[in-house]
């Protein structure tokens, strides 16, 4: 789960900020936006060797066609000799990977007990116990996964892309945000065929919201859209692209943020509960108070049309009353503010 949209969806709907050890859960090794992308530090720029030139902004070729030949499995499809030896490494990796998520969930129950003061000195001795066992098997884990991917005669196994992207997961779970990076645009490049290339890009997305680099951003979000992506991989990058237009400022990037968040109301309800409805239901929310303040109403009922016949008609409806209570005078018994 993305951190970093989680967080904007949740703030954007006045919800509570979850504490950073129920972050720990599952989601520290889930859907790579890498546990994903929390970190505000400044990152610096991977090597050049490494480095995977971002999508050029608003839609331009695919940064792996311009970088040079791609990697033996982009090219040609997965090797079936290279994926056999892949095998054992992939699965220690993901066995030591798994046994992470584990502790995650028992410091998780921890972290419970403490705030309903059922700790005690024993559960602080057990936290530190599994904090020290967490810190060991991370590194192990980061380990098991680099030597299938930096393995040169496994270059087009079928596994190393998933490895790259629990990779990435493993490094910023450990807080090296700048290799998580680096590992991450080595995945675009060298994969971009690939399944995770699109899981990278929206990571390489979040990694450059939380630092501020919104440009790169919006062309990350691109990237992660190129794709045949599911919907709701496309309305997290969706939304993560509409906060860095924003962000951004002025008209044409405010318009842009305006169609991202129609995009997201365009795909349609996910599932109650889920992180992506949460997601519905702030870009409904923000997409009426963005037009209310920067639309065009002259043009409103051509815009809303495009958000579908479900939600069109609704939110078109919000915006005009909106704009009906802005030039409708203030009564005279009521306080000017």
């Amino acid at each position: 789960m993305s951190r970093v949209v989680e967080r904007m969806a949740k703030a954007a709907s006045s919800l509570t900020e979850r504490r950073r050890a129920a972050a720990r859960r599952v989601a520290a090794f889930m859907a790579l936006t890498l546990a994903s992308a929390g970190c505000a530090a400044q990152r610096a720029p991977a090597p050049a060797a490494q480095r995977a030139p971002a999508p050029a902004a608003r839609g331009g070729a695919d940064p792996g066609a311009r970088a040079g030949a791609p990697a033996p499995a982009a090219r040609g499809g997965a090797d079936p000799g290279a994926s056999a030896a892949a095998e054992p490494l992939f699965r220690e990796a993901e066995s030591l990977a798994g046994r992470y998520r584990v502790l995650g969930v028992q410091l998780f129950v921890l972290d419970q007990a403490d705030e309903a003061g059922a700790a005690g000195e024993r559960g602080a001795a057990r936290r530190a116990a599994l904090e020290a066992e967490a810190t060991r098997l991370q590194a192990g884990v980061a380990a098991a996964y680099a030597a299938l991917v930096d393995t040169p005669a496994l270059r087009a196994a079928e596994q190393r892309p998933r490895a790259l992207l629990a990779l990435a997961r493993a490094l910023q779970d450990g807080g090296d945000a700048r290799g998580a990076e680096a590992r991450l645009r080595q995945l675009a490049l060298e994969h971009p065929a690939s399944g995770e290339a699109a899981e990278a890009y929206l990571a390489l997305a979040d990694l450059a919201f939380a630092a501020g680099r919104l440009d790169e951003a919006v062309s990350a979000c691109d990237g992660a859209l190129r794709g045949a992506s599911g919907a709701p991989l496309r309305k997290r990058a969706l939304y993560v692209k509409s906060w860095s237009l924003r962000g951004i400022g002025g008209r044409g990037a405010t318009e842009g943020a305006m169609r991202a968040l129609r995009a997201i109301v365009r795909l349609g309800p996910a599932r109650a509960g889920s992180l992506e409805a949460t997601i519905d239901e702030a870009a409904e929310r923000e997409l009426v108070e963005l037009y209310a303040a920067h639309g065009d109403l002259a043009q409103a009922r051509a815009f809303f049309a495009g958000a579908g016949e479900r939600a069109g008609p609704r939110l078109l409806g919000e915006v005009e009353a909106r704009a009906a209570r802005r030039g409708r005078p203030e009564p005279p018994d009521r306080p000017a503010l």
